[in-house]
């Protein structure tokens, strides 16, 4: 595998350790609690529209993870991006809840459009130290007490 291609992931197969970039397969609507423990080389990963929900501490701890792709998911569970210290990129346009500590500690993430996001919960993005930048839609209801705690640059 080429270092520029993608690793097709469809949910029953063991990851190889060297992979990078992943795709999800059109197979999956969500990405299984913890998929991808033990594979933190992973640097980008790109969902389908089908893609609809990523669980809770799918990339807990991934390091190395700058870029996520993820146009259809509606939720993103608990610790999902905990500590995803190189994350910067984030598409995320149908993004309806952000539960606690969703983006926890993502140390580079600077900027996130959620024009969809109805809900940010207590700790959504808890510790976002760069995060400068947030951009809500018309479907906002509501930015739980702490949603932003510890988010100053």
């Amino acid at each position: 595998m080429a270092a520029d291609e993608y690793y097709i992931f469809t949910g029953r197969e063991a990851v190889p350790r060297h992979v990078t970039r992943v795709r999800i397969h059109k197979s999956l609507t969500v990405i299984p609690a913890r998929a991808f423990q033990g594979h933190r080389n992973i640097e980008e990963l790109d969902c389908h529209d089908d893609v609809k929900v990523v669980e809770a501490g799918a990339f807990d701890g991934f390091r190395s993870l700058r870029r996520v792709i993820m146009p259809g998911v509606e939720v993103v569970e608990h610790e999902a991006f905990c500590s995803c210290d190189a994350l910067t990129d984030v598409e995320c346009g149908n993004l309806e809840l952000i539960v606690e500590h969703a983006f926890d500690s993502c140390l580079s993430l600077r900027s996130i459009d959620l024009p969809s996001a109805e809900i940010a919960y207590p700790g959504a993005f808890f510790c976002c130290g760069a995060l400068t930048n947030v951009k809500f839609g018309v479907k906002l209801e509501s930015i739980r007490d702490g949603a932003f705690r510890i988010c100053i640059p």
